[in-house]
């Protein structure tokens, strides 16, 4: 495992304070995406395959936003720098050589956002990889949070989070490999994995810069579908915990075949530094604020004799927790986002088409999932729903919150607005910060969309916490 060479970073400075934007304050608060450029379309940085020098740059589009993404090669033996961009009939630019390609597209491209080709029959000439030998690597990177990094200072600690959303999609466009003579499944491979570094960024902590790999195995040609795997890697000194693939697909993946993983990784992350404090790991600091991740890569390791091809397109990392609300916005089917209705039909059995439509009763309410929001932070929360005609005297919607501790909901901490008896939808703004209650650290949201109903149906498009300025 090779260390991160990171880009230097980009900063807003206003009166000497580095200013970190989150999201606008007039936004819906939705989380923050902890990817920078997730489509490859500002270019890459080419490393060199020793020492990490910049040895240039693949550019897809002109002009282009700031370069935050760098393609590591490390052990290879023949450097993609220089080569001639080709263009292809998707609107794609292909980079190649005889070892390795590299092609960047154009949102929708047949070839986009990403497809990293790596050919190691070719590096090694033929001959199988010998212990104390590098292999050859061709994988994308960023930094994250800490020093070079695109969010610096400004990345959330593991401690601040309620998920981390991972979500990708892959496809194996092509997998040819040699078992022949020589062939050791105990070293030999082709691999097509991601990192992220879980990172003590705490400057006040004596383990400050200590990290642990946390990965994700999407593809190994000597198992379907890889499981979890913990070591320590021998190159860095610090412990690997990989997840596998078995957390998030039932299958492996298939030549020619989109896959998708969506996954919250912040269970796995918390007990990958549990194992590490267990096995003698990260001894500077046991405390989980002084983590974050601190940076990622993707792509292939192939000590084996593999002519291997995988394309990645909508790759981020969704962030969610005390700062950084999730937003309820009921956009897939059959869902409702983790909300329990009582007192109601679901009409459609969840979400339809953007919307969940129910029928109240008396006395309906929707109970929100468990949640982790920061009252200081966020003043408001915004609610867009539609009354079919439910009685005018009881039109007036409630939205409850219990803090951390709290056993219940209470009156107490609940604000009323009216709401339109018929006439479509509408969007209602509850000024949850004008009640004094209002504090601390928010665990779960209750929303009545009237007192009682009469069997005409209501709507929710969206609920929405709101933050009230930037997060600085």
């Amino acid at each position: 495992m090779k260390k991160l060479d990171l880009p230097p970073f980009g900063l807003r400075w206003l009166c000497g304070v580095v200013v970190c934007i989150w999201q606008a304050s007039t936004e819906p608060a939705a989380g923050v995406q902890l990817i920078a450029d997730r489509h490859f379309q500002d270019g890459m940085k080419i490393l060199a395959p020793v020492g990490g020098a910049v040895e240039g740059e693949l550019q897809c589009k002109k002009p282009h936003g700031e370069i935050w993404w760098s393609v590591a090669q490390w052990g290879s033996r023949e450097s993609i720098s220089g080569a001639v961009p080709i263009g292809l009939g998707s609107g794609s630019t292909q980079w190649t050589n005889q070892c390795k390609s590299v092609v960047a597209g154009p949102l929708g491209s047949s070839d986009g956002d990403l497809v990293l080709s790596l050919d190691s029959v070719a590096e090694y000439g033929g001959a199988y990889w010998q212990a104390g030998d590098s292999w050859p690597h061709l994988l994308v990177q960023q930094g994250i949070s800490g020093p070079g990094a695109w969010f610096k200072a400004c990345g959330p600690s593991i401690a601040d989070l309620h998920e981390l959303i991972l979500d990708v999609e892959l496809r194996l466009n092509h997998i040819e490999s040699v078992y022949g003579p020589g062939y050791n499944p105990g070293v030999h491979a082709a691999q097509f994995l991601l990192y992220f570094t879980v990172q003590n960024l705490n400057p006040s902590s004596s383990g400050y810069g200590d990290l642990l790999w946390f990965g994700l195995s999407f593809y190994d040609d000597r198992h379907p579908l890889p499981g979890l795997h913990v070591a320590g890697d021998k190159g860095t000194g610090k412990l690997i915990y990989n997840i596998g693939a078995s957390p998030y697909w039932s299958t492996g993946m298939q030549t020619g075949v989109w896959k998708r993983a969506t996954v919250d990784l912040l269970p796995d992350i918390e007990d990958a530094l549990q194992e590490a404090w267990s096995r003698g790991y990260l001894t500077g600091s046991s405390d989980v604020a002084d983590y974050k991740i601190g940076g990622m890569n993707m792509g292939w390791e192939v000590p084996g004799l593999s002519d291997v091809s995988m394309q990645i397109r909508n790759f981020g990392l969704q962030a969610y927790g005390l700062d950084f609300a999730k937003p309820s916005e009921f956009n897939v089917d059959g869902e409702s986002d983790g909300w329990q209705a009582v007192n109601m039909v679901e009409l459609y059995s969840g979400a339809l088409d953007g919307k969940w439509i129910l029928r109240p009763g008396d006395n309906p309410m929707l109970n929100g999932p468990e949640m982790r929001l920061s009252a200081a932070r966020h003043k408001q929360v915004v609610v867009r729903m539609a009354n079919d005609g439910n009685p005018v005297e009881d039109s007036v919607a409630h939205l409850f919150w219990r803090r951390a501790g709290d056993a219940g909901f209470s009156e107490a901490r609940s604000i009323a607005i009216p709401v339109a008896s018929g006439g479509g939808w509408a969007k209602y703004t509850f000024d949850v910060a004008s009640n004094p209650d209002w504090n601390g650290e928010i665990v779960q949201l209750r929303l009545d969309p009237v007192i009682a109903g009469d069997g005409h149906a209501i709507g929710v498009d969206y609920i929405r916490p709101v933050a009230d300025s930037p997060m600085q």
